[in-house]
This record gives structure tokens, sequence and C-alpha cells, in this order.
């Protein structure tokens, strides 16, 4: 299978979660294996190619262990669609690609409670899960200046290697403009 547009190779639900998984830190095919125990390696290792292939993942290193070679992932900078990965795409295409999207948020959740007891005291907030939605009133500018201090502070944190005290944590937003529901006018 080859893949060439790039709103395919990342929105898709495995390549997602390896991209995840190697955001701001080298890694090998097992370390990410780890990661990732529900994904079979051959998809794994499937999926980890195809990255590789399209440059959204490279190969850092190379270790001989033991007669085989052991490749070391990075990804030089975080995925990012430019307006010329976009161009075509029809509104069934971006259907398609935000049910990918908002399916790794459902994969993501199953797969943390799925670590907890099926007990009426659980309680997601005191490990530190969050779900919020609010409307904002922002000019193009104000937007673009708040959405630029999120990315910086997730590029900082994203070089965050692991170590005690720190767990792992899934972070994704999302903007939409919406339509002013008061008179029925899209602002925008």
């Amino acid at each position: 299978m080859q893949i060439r547009e790039k709103p395919d190779l990342i929105f898709h639900p495995v390549r997602m979660r390896i991209i995840a998984a190697v955001s701001g830190q080298k890694m090998t095919a097992k370390d990410i294996a780890e990661l990732l125990p529900d994904v079979p390696q051959t998809t794994l290792y499937r999926h980890l190619n195809i990255l590789a292939e399209s440059g959204i993942i490279e190969v850092a290193e190379l270790n001989q262990i033991r007669g085989t070679v052991e490749k070391v992932y990075i990804m030089p900078q975080p995925p990012s669609l430019r307006p010329e990965d976009l161009r075509g795409m029809k509104k069934s295409d971006y259907e398609r690609a935000f049910r990918i999207f908002l399916s790794s948020f459902i994969a993501d959740m199953k797969r943390y409670l799925d670590t907890k007891p099926d007990t009426g005291d659980l309680n997601v907030l005191a490990d530190g899960v969050e779900i919020d939605k609010g409307e904002l009133y922002l000019s193009d500018g104000e937007f673009g200046a708040m959405n630029s201090n999120l990315q910086s502070l997730m590029l900082k944190a994203a070089k965050n290697k692991p170590a005690s005290g720190r767990r792992r944590r899934v972070f994704s937003y999302l903007f939409l403009p919406v339509p002013d529901v008061r008179d029925g006018r899209d602002e925008s």
C-alpha cells in the first residue's frame, strides 16, 4: 500500500498513536510496542515503515544487537498539515479525518479505563483526566497568538523524557469556528 497524501499518513488510528509515542524522544520499535501493547507487531512495523518512508519519523541510529540491527526512531519535527497538504480535500475527506481523530480519543479513554476497576468510586479527576469544552470570542490575531502560545507550551513539554514522578499523558485540542447562534451569522 502506498500512501502519498499527508492527511492519510497522519489520520490513521495506529499511525496517530505511533506519532504521539515518538514525539519528543528517541524510541526503538520495542519501546513503541511496549507503549502500544494492543497493536500486533507486524502491524506496528508496517506503520513504522510507512511513517519512515514518508519522512514523518526518521531512523536516528542503528544499533547492532546480537546479529540484528535495531533502529532508533525520532520525529524531526511534529507533523503538521500545510495548505498544500489540504488542497483538494472534500468535505467527506475532512469528516473522515475528524472521525478518525475522535475515534482515537475514544480508544485512548478505553485503554485508560481498562486499567481501572469497575467500581462506583472511580475518580478520573484524581488521575488528571480533564474534559472541557468552551467558547471563546477571539479576533484572528488573538486566536493566532493563543494558538502559538499553546503550541510553544506543548513543544516544550514534549521534550520531557520519562522520569520518576512523570507519567505519560495524552493532550489534544481542537478549534472550530462556529456560527454565532445569537443571530445566525458566522462572524468569521
